[in-house]
């Protein structure tokens, strides 16, 4: 798993996907097939301020906004040094989320 965190002026994105840029060595890497090890990339999106998605206390850390996941296996290079790759705002990953590509890839199957 890759995890990258970008910051968005609002907190939701707008469309059914974002963008979100990779250096293209990073892409190669999560993209590579056939694999025996699945990678996904799970992008944060947060506000400018770290106030604003980050609190910190004794008894708990609290992280806020989303995370959303995706699987780029097979995704190709299309920038000379990065490409912008779409990332879908349903594939939210939550602990569900993780539970489903756990149980898929277990059983043989893709993320």
């Amino acid at each position: 798993m890759q995890l990258k965190c970008t910051y968005q002026t609002a907190p939701r994105p707008p469309g059914p996907t974002f963008a979100f840029t990779l250096d293209n060595d990073h892409l190669v890497k999560l993209a590579r097939t056939p694999v025996s090890v699945h990678k996904i990339l799970v992008v944060m999106l947060v506000p400018r301020t770290q106030e604003e998605w980050l609190r910190a206390s004794h008894d708990r850390l609290e992280l806020r906004h989303c995370c959303y996941w995706i699987n780029l296996a097979g995704h190709p290079v299309t920038g000379r040094r990065r490409t912008t790759v779409r990332i879908p705002t349903t594939r939210i990953f939550d602990d569900r989320a993780l539970c489903e590509i756990m149980t898929r890839v277990g059983a043989g199957g893709r993320p």
